[in-house]
């Protein structure tokens, strides 16, 4: 067996992407969504982690890559946006390229010699696996399958169930094991680049139908005319209806170029579209200059795109002279332990970004050096869905109190996995640690709590009554129907702020001082 080299990773989703030592994913809202890109080759998986929501808490997107169990309950891993879609929960599936998701964290280690004689050291009940009585049973098992079973028996995927059982006996939330090809789609995911079309698939629950749950900028989905809830027919001409999810992405990845047949419910029609895969690297940043020389920064997903994408960003915001920061990290399921920690370097000072500890009490440290890019204030913005990685950057901003943290309480998750090579190229992934902030602060069950506490969905409720009463008043005013266009105006230059309320609160904590 083998022990991937620790990249942590951190996220949520359902099995909210491994938060490698991050890792899911929402929990979080039903329909969260998580990416997973496709193939991520072997040597790639060492050294990820990952962060996990629990099943049950992620929303049930899938990019296109996630393995069957994990397309069925999921974030993340990776560790994928947490969105909600209507009544549909997601079950989603990154094509060729995922969006991500996920909460606790993972670590993909690989380390030789990890296979040793299996004495019940450590943990007895693990025992039972190679008991005699086990094996026997085993045998039992085996005989009647062969004497009794009406249809053929796929013996991979008989194998693969008797390892995803053990993991799912751990009454571990986190606890997977993933074939060969499982762990590819998973470790891709991390990375944030994969090859394949840039769309996730979800499944609905009521109808079972294959719809595309979000389309990226620049991708060969969009250049092939694809758009957000069209409903996939066919590929190829061939119908896809008798297929699972990860059968649909496993497809479309094995594709050059091909043709996919749509419904768009919007104009009632069928389209045939033809689409060329290629490699995808989803925007896991965007950022813009505010008023007051204030920078505005969301951050989606913490993958090693969105480490060089979150320098460019701040480069490019400090040419035009920023001299305050808001990054934005409400409905980020986590991501990877590496790239929150590279980013929290450039905004920290040198000292402990985050620590964790395993059951014996052995402390692991991640330390930022003294060069960073963000010397200004910075506030943070949370809520509900900021999981694992995210927590992680919101709570070494509050313990060094570089900004306020302002929001809702966060998700909660700072529990770490470690996933496990095995011989035969599969993994087993379980959790083996806590994380704690730089001041000790547990995550886990907990989340952060915010400086400043501000409920966007009440707060908008609130506007939404003014906005209501106000127009009363407008239409009740005619006379002074001038007056009411200048000022309707105005509210349009302000609209984006009350329209999120954290955000014109960030603003205002920022302005003020």
């Amino acid at each position: 067996m083998t022990f991937l080299p620790e990249d942590e990773e951190i996220r949520a989703k359902e099995d909210l992407p491994e938060d490698e030592e991050t890792g899911e994913n929402e929990d979080h809202p039903e329909d969260t969504a998580e990416q997973m890109p496709a193939d991520m080759p072997p040597e790639d998986v060492a050294e990820q982690m990952t962060a996990d929501i629990p099943p049950e808490d992620a929303a049930e997107q899938m990019p296109a890559d996630i393995p069957p169990e994990d397309a069925a309950e999921q974030p993340l891993i990776t560790e994928t946006d947490m969105k909600k879609h209507g009544r549909r929960r997601f079950i989603s599936g990154m094509l060729s390229g995922a969006i991500l998701a996920l909460l606790c964290m993972t670590a993909v280690v690989f380390v030789p010699g990890i296979v040793r004689d299996l004495t019940g050291k450590g943990n007895p009940g693990a025992k039972v696996l190679t008991t005699s009585s086990t094996l026997t049973k085993l045998a039992q098992v085996q005989e009647i399958i062969e004497d009794y079973y009406l249809d053929e028996v796929d013996g991979e995927l008989l194998e693969s169930y008797l390892f995803k059982g053990i993991a799912a006996g751990l009454d571990d939330a986190y606890a997977s094991y993933y074939t060969a090809e499982e762990l590819s789609s998973v470790m891709d995911s991390t990375r944030g680049e994969y090859y394949g079309i840039g769309a996730s698939i979800g499944t609905d629950s009521e109808t079972g139908e294959f719809y595309i749950g979000e389309v990226y900028e620049d991708s060969p989905a969009k250049e092939g005319g694809l758009k957000v809830d069209d409903i996939v027919r066919a590929v190829d001409g061939e119908t896809i209806e008798d297929l699972t999810l990860n059968e649909l992405v496993t497809l479309i990845k094995s594709k050059d170029t091909f043709t996919m047949t749509v419904y768009r419910p919007d104009t009632e029609e069928e389209l045939e579209l033809t689409i060329t895969c290629g490699d995808v690297t989803p925007t896991y940043v965007t950022y813009e200059m505010l008023d007051d020389n204030i920078g505005y920064l969301k951050l989606t997903e913490f993958t090693e795109s969105a480490v060089e994408q979150f320098r460019n960003a701040v480069e490019e915001l400090n040419e035009q002279g920023m001299e305050k920061l808001i990054v934005d990290v409400r409905d980020n399921p986590g991501g990877l332990l590496s790239a929150v920690c590279d980013i929290l370097d450039e905004i920290l000072p040198e000292g402990l970004i985050v620590y964790t500890e395993d059951k014996n009490g052995n402390r692991e440290e991640y330390n930022a050096d003294d060069e960073r890019s963000v010397t200004c204030e910075v506030a943070v913005l949370v809520n509900g869905s900021s999981a694992s990685a995210s927590e992680i950057f919101a709570g070494a901003i509050q313990d060094y109190g570089i900004g306020p943290i302002i929001g809702t309480q966060t998700y909660g998750k700072g529990v770490v996995q470690k996933t496990y090579s095995l011989s035969d190229g599969s993994a087993f992934k379980l959790t083996v640690e806590n994380y704690y902030t730089p001041n000790g602060q547990e995550i886990d069950g907990n989340g952060i709590t915010p400086d400043i506490v501000v409920d966007e969905d009440a707060e908008a409720a609130d506007a939404e009554v003014a906005g209501a009463e106000n127009t009363d008043a407008e239409n009740a005013d005619t006379e002074n129907a001038d007056a009411g266009n200048a000022d309707t105006e105005d509210a349009d230059a302000d609209s984006e702020e009350e329209s999120d309320p954290v955000l014109a609160r960030a603003i205002e904590e920022l302005s003020e001082e």
